[in-house]
């Protein structure tokens, strides 16, 4: 039998094609469409378990000490997922704990956004705020983990500290042994307790906190060396405890070559006969360490005057293969006015100096051989050439601060001051430099800035206004602002000599001397700023006996012109 084929026309087969074509075609965009909605939250998904497997070996690494390890995890989960609060963590904890508490913050206030901070994430949110010096926002973040934790050792430490750095020292106190008497063990609260018995003006138990200090000296622990470094830099201490010191801080398995170098400097001012042994014996363990420690004991030696040594221990020949050791050869040649041999090795092949260091020591040559012309130049040029380096110019400004060049240093510090790392560090040694010269207008104008920039600094928006009280300016504004700033620390003498001053201003004595009330102030310990005008007070008040005693009792020389005015009228004459 023979079989039908069914016959189909050419345009039809096309037109039969098409249609499964489009349905197919349909078929996959659908398909596509579905897969993204579908794939999208899952590549997601696979992108934040990766991120959080990153920040975890981050966090790993950073309680391990190993950053540079810690380093390419936190960044790659950071740049995979920069949303995520695991990655956003692991960067402000490997920032904080490297000690960049500035570079940590952005991290720390972008998870704070999202409310995904955590108690520990919050406690060190507040430890970075104080470390850049933002006590009154660090101060509302841990009263808030004091309200839910209200004997929490770490939290105490850190109120003490706070308290501290806004010259409560009573109530630092107070915190600092309630912290202790809830974690005794604990070395750092041991430390604070006995850093403040000793350091705080007019505490009653100084000889108790020193010798809880000397104490933890012995310690092989870090909290031992920091113990040793802040008692090895006072200068008051007995003899015996000095001798104590030493060979704790000189073997201390922690001690850093400036530590070690601290107590040569203590050993030395203890046996001064013994000067030329002590740096010959010094000199001998020093010359067959490595470039790093050599280089320490050479920037120490300059520092004490001994040149010769310097470039003994470290010969042009050596000095010519390093920038570190180089700069301290240069250093030390210049402190013998060697400027020909200082020329000779910058004009020669192969300086490892950048061109703002040539610069600086050709400035500094021309300068010392009555060239102020060219030496301005090399300035010029070597601020010029330090501008893309904060690092560069901030040596260019310490160095130029330290041979006397204040003008050149402050050029350098201004430059600082737009930069969110040295911006801080920056202003303070511009009002440094403004107080050494006395310039009282220069302070009241750096201040000025520094409230615009950090306006919930309490001890700036303090300083700021005292300086404007003692220039005369704006004085019922500067009544309120001083106001406020005693209620907020009303434990504060500082805040409390602003506001007696701002009394003072108006010609209100009972008022000033009223701000005083409720306070025990061992006058003779507190710095000659605050008896001025306590002196100036206790005359407007009638008290011309007390104003005469507290006014020849200060010494005039720690005072600015406006503080001196006060006190005229009561001193001897």
């Amino acid at each position: 039998m023979r079989k039908e084929i069914n016959y189909v026309p050419p345009l039809l087969l096309g037109e039969k094609r098409n249609r499964l074509r489009l349905k197919i075609g349909l078929l996959v965009v659908a398909t596509l469409v579905v897969g993204l909605f579908i794939l999208k939250p899952l590549y997601r998904l696979g992108k934040g378990w990766r991120a959080r497997q990153l920040s975890r070996q981050a966090e790993s690494f950073i309680a391990a000490g190993r950053w540079e390890d810690a380093v390419p995890k936190a960044r790659a989960a950071y740049q995979l997922m920069p949303d995520e609060p695991a990655a956003l963590r692991a960067v402000a904890q490997l920032q904080s704990a490297t000690g960049d508490a500035s570079a940590a913050m952005p991290f720390w206030e972008s998870l704070k956004q999202l409310n995904a901070m955590t108690r520990t994430d919050r406690q060190q949110y507040a430890e970075d705020l104080f470390q850049m010096g933002r006590l009154a926002e660090a101060e509302t973040e841990n009263d808030a983990l004091q309200a839910e934790a209200p004997n929490d050792p770490a939290i105490l430490r850190l109120a003490a500290r706070i308290a501290a750095g806004k010259r409560l020292y009573g109530q630092s106190l107070e915190y600092a042994r309630r912290a202790h008497d809830a974690d005794p063990g604990n070395g750092e609260g041991k430390f604070l307790l006995g850093l403040l018995e000793f350091s705080s003006p007019g505490s009653p138990s100084r000889q108790d906190g020193l010798e809880v200090l000397l104490e933890m000296g012995r310690d092989r622990g870090k909290s031992g060396l920091e113990a040793l470094t802040y008692l090895a830099a006072q200068r008051d201490l007995p003899p015996a405890d000095v001798q104590t010191i030493i060979p704790l801080l000189k073997d201390h398995p922690l001690a850093t070559e400036d530590q070690r170098l601290m107590a040569l400097g203590l050993e030395i001012a203890a046996q001064p006969a013994q000067r030329e042994a002590l740096l010959d014996k010094a000199f001998a363990e020093y010359k067959g360490t490595d470039p790093l420690k050599r280089r320490a004991f050479a920037v120490w030696l300059n520092g004490h005057g001994e040149h010769e040594r310097t470039l003994a221990l470290i010969p042009l020949a050596e000095a010519l293969t390093r920038k570190d050791l180089l700069l301290v050869h240069l250093d030390a040649l210049a402190a013998l006015k060697r400027w020909d041999d200082i020329e000779k090795i910058l004009a020669g092949e192969n300086v490892p100096l950048d061109g703002a260091y040539i610069e600086l020591f050709r400035a500094r040559s021309a300068m010392e051989l009555g060239e102020p012309t060219i030496a301005s130049l090399h300035w010029t040029r070597a601020l010029h050439a330090a501008a893309p380096s904060p690092e560069e110019m901030w040596f260019l400004g310490t160095y130029a601060e330290k041979i006397g060049q204040t003008d050149q240093a402050e050029l350098a510090y201004e430059s600082l001051k737009s930069n969110a790392t040295t911006a801080r560090p920056a202003y303070e040694a511009l009002l440094r430099l403004a107080q050494k010269r006395g310039d009282d207008d220069a302070m009241l104008q750096l201040l000025h800035e520094m409230l615009l920039r950090w306006p919930h600094d309490d001890a700036v928006a303090n300083d700021y206004t005292y300086f404007s009280l003692l220039k005369g300016n704006s004085v019922q504004e500067d009544l309120k602002m001083a106001t406020d700033l005693v209620n907020q620390s009303p434990a504060s003498l500082a805040h409390r000599t602003t506001l007696a001053l701002a009394y003072y201003r108006l010609h209100d004595g009972a008022s000033a001397m009223n701000v005083y009330s409720g306070l025990q102030i061992p006058w003779e310990r507190v710095p000659a700023s605050h008896r001025a005008v306590h002196s100036a007070v206790l005359g407007l008040a009638g008290h011309p006996a007390e104003a005469r005693a507290e006014a020849n009792a200060i010494q005039m020389e720690d005072l600015w012109p406006e503080e001196k005015e006060l006190i005229k009228p009561w001193r001897s004459q």
